[in-house]
């Protein structure tokens, strides 16, 4: 569709159509009503006889209108949805006003005739020609007001359909970013636990065995959330936890691990994998360049209806990764803004004696509470 291009309606369900016309017809009858109680005023003061005719003219006159305003505006659509000249627009709409006036008095005068011939009461409008000319001032009056309404409600409906087309595009690329900074993520933690396998393997072949088995799950897992792009924190723990053990198996006494959830948080949404990097940086830039214990916290609440998960690193040497071209903490800031937008943050801070990396955004828990751990 081009930019200027003008929507198709929206589609409705049946009901939501029904109740449509039926709002849309009754706003013609109050319309007719009020014109009909004004005339009728004005009819009883000239000593007219039958108190229903000011309701059967102006009852008449807009119900028929009732009608012929969906033709026109299919008429002004029409005229408006292609590149057309100016010229052949409005020769578009001088034709239309000439239908117009012609429906409208043979639509509203057959209705007249009708109620007059079964009331009994005569009926004399005059002739076509006058009827016609009085007819055609007033419509074209109308006319002009319709087509203005027409086009306002077109132009809403195109500003409408580009926002819902903005909104899809936006949509579309933001999964295409999400799915590139996925990508990247996941290959690096992979490539770093092999390089573990490796360097422990000949040393020592029973503690290989369990680093190979925490990798098969930490593989499976990790293949069934780069399908989605958000699950549980209990399932990013379900990730967090065999890579915890397979740096366990590797450094041994020298690196201690603590986790703090609360059930709510654990029961809360968060992008896949957005723990793996924190964590590869707590033992790449911590425990593996520092020849003290290293303790590392994991801990998670929901307060206002934030999640705030931290990893705290009590090596301190966490900010290394925020060098120019690092993966690390750079892709953890872009998705979470690609997610949350302006609402998502991400810092790092000395506290206790650890550097801690606090990443916090609007929560959803649309997990139940009674998910299996």
């Amino acid at each position: 569709m081009r930019a200027d291009a003008l929507p198709a309606l929206p589609a409705s369900t049946g009901l939501s159509r029904l109740l449509l016309w039926s709002a849309y017809v009754g706003v013609w009858i109050v319309v007719g009503l009020f014109l009909a109680v004004a005339e009728l005023q004005h009819y009883l003061r000239l000593g007219g006889a039958h108190p229903w005719e000011p309701f059967l003219w102006e009852l008449s006159s807009t119900l028929t209108s009732a009608g012929l305003v969906l033709l026109v505006f299919r008429w002004h659509r029409h005229l408006f949805e292609r590149d057309r000249a100016l010229v052949e627009r409005v020769g578009g709409h001088v034709l239309g006003l000439l239908l117009y006036v012609l429906l409208h008095s043979a639509g509203m005068y057959a209705v007249r005739f009708v109620v007059y011939a079964a009331a009994g009461v005569a009926y004399e409008p005059g002739s076509v020609a006058r009827v016609l000319t009085y007819e055609a001032a007033k419509d074209t009056v109308s006319y002009l007001l319709i087509v203005l309404v027409c086009h306002g409600v077109l132009l809403f409906l195109r500003e409408q359909q580009r926002r819902r087309d903005w909104q899809r595009l936006n949509d579309e690329l933001t999964q295409a970013r999400l799915a590139r900074l996925t990508e990247q993520i996941q290959p690096h933690f992979l490539f770093n636990t092999l390089n573990l396998v490796s360097s422990v393997m000949y040393e020592d072949v029973e503690r290989a065995d369990r680093i190979l088995s925490d990798l098969a799950e930490l593989l499976r897992r990790s293949l069934e959330a780069g399908r989605q792009p958000t699950h549980s924190l209990r399932d990013e723990m379900r990730l967090a936890q065999p890579f915890l053990s397979i740096m366990s198996q590797r450094f041994g006494g020298r690196l201690s691990s603590r986790i703090d959830m609360s059930e709510e948080a654990l029961n809360t949404q968060v992008p896949s994998l957005v723990l793996m990097s924190p964590l590869e940086n707590a033992v790449k830039h911590g425990v593996a360049q520092s020849g003290s214990p290293v303790d590392i916290r994991l801990s998670a609440a929901v307060s206002g209806g934030m999640l705030e998960l931290a990893v705290a690193d009590s090596a301190g040497r966490m900010e290394r990764d925020e060098r120019p071209g690092g993966l690390g903490l750079s892709n953890t800031r872009e998705r979470l803004a690609a997610m949350y937008g302006d609402a998502a943050s991400v810092s790092l801070t000395r506290d206790d004696g650890h550097t801690v990396l606090r990443m916090r955004w609007p929560c959803n828990s649309a997990f139940s509470s009674g998910a299996p751990a």
